[in-house]
């Protein structure tokens, strides 16, 4: 973990729910600094940590991620992530909910007011999407992404939180970001603790998953995480196909020693971390498997 106190602060970065920061390096190099919750009130909040290991998994699942680390600066912790434009040296990006607005805007707009839900929702969503110009360029990251979050139960993938990267006349999906809203960042020890003695506590917080889908905005995930498995093992069966060969290869030798090895967490926390990818890989794969 490095100290990053002596970089020139560029100014506030974004309008998400944690404090950042927009830094520049010694090399010159764009960083931005998300920081970690801070509240009068004892709450377990480990969005900026999460980040860091769900950029892990990330990787171990061959997809790609922004490049993100623990640091401190003038004494408070965060996650740092070089941006992500200039990690894949493209021109510009432009975020999935400013997409969907250009090309879509009212049907789009209606979809957020839409008073329809389970799987009906889904379909709407999915097939408001499949009319999105870039979509045959997207595709296969776009569900890689919503089922990567089914397995980490990151519940706060709005459409600001997925991006399309533009470089030299082509555009392509960006890197997965903004992943910290999971593995149960919001629980404290004695939750997770209960998890890990007990298997159907951790059933239980899986199919009582809900998500956003990258695609709604509402302050609450709207869709069971279950629910979207089964649209897209049934609609995207091909996508699905090239996850499956990922969670199949996915290196628990590297993320055990990973957890292991990685500072701020407590033993039941790190217990929990290998025990709930797991779990959501076995459940993941089975429902592939079954195709449901």
């Amino acid at each position: 973990m490095r100290d990053v106190s002596n970089w020139l602060l560029r100014g506030p970065g974004g309008n998400g729910t944690l404090p950042m920061e927009i830094l520049l390096s010694p090399n010159g190099s764009i960083y931005y600094m998300k920081y970690a919750w801070q509240s009068d009130t004892p709450r377990t909040h480990l969005e900026d940590v999460n980040e860091v290991i769900a950029a892990k998994i990330a990787q171990l699942l061959q997809l790609e991620t922004i490049e993100v680390e623990i640091a401190w600066r003038d004494g408070k912790r965060g996650c740092l992530s070089l941006d992500y434009v200039e990690q894949y040296d493209a021109s510009e990006d432009e975020a999935g909910a400013v997409l969907l607005e250009m090309e879509l805007g009212e049907r789009y707009h209606a979809l957020q007011q839409s008073s329809a839900e389970g799987q009906e929702l889904i379909k709407a969503s999915f097939n408001l999407l499949e009319k999105l110009s870039y979509i045959d360029k997207i595709r296969s990251s776009f569900i890689a992404m919503n089922l990567f979050d089914i397995l980490i139960g990151n519940q706060d993938r709005h459409p600001y939180n997925w991006s399309m990267l533009f470089k030299r006349g082509k555009s392509f999906f960006g890197p997965l970001y903004d992943n910290g809203a999971s593995l149960g960042f919001q629980l404290p020890d004695k939750t997770l603790e209960k998890m890990v003695n007990d298997t159907n506590e951790l059933e239980k917080y899986y199919n009582n998953m809900k998500v956003k889908a990258g695609i709604f905005n509402s302050r609450k995930p709207p869709v069971k995480a279950i629910d979207v498995l089964s649209y897209c093992i049934s609609y995207y069966n091909d996508e699905v196909k090239e996850f499956e060969q990922f969670l199949l290869h996915f290196s628990f030798e590297r993320y055990d020693a990973f957890i292991d090895e990685f500072p701020l967490f407590t033993k039941t926390r790190k217990q929990f971390l290998k025990l709930l990818i797991r779990h959501r890989r076995e459940k993941i794969l089975s429902a592939i498997k079954e195709g449901i």
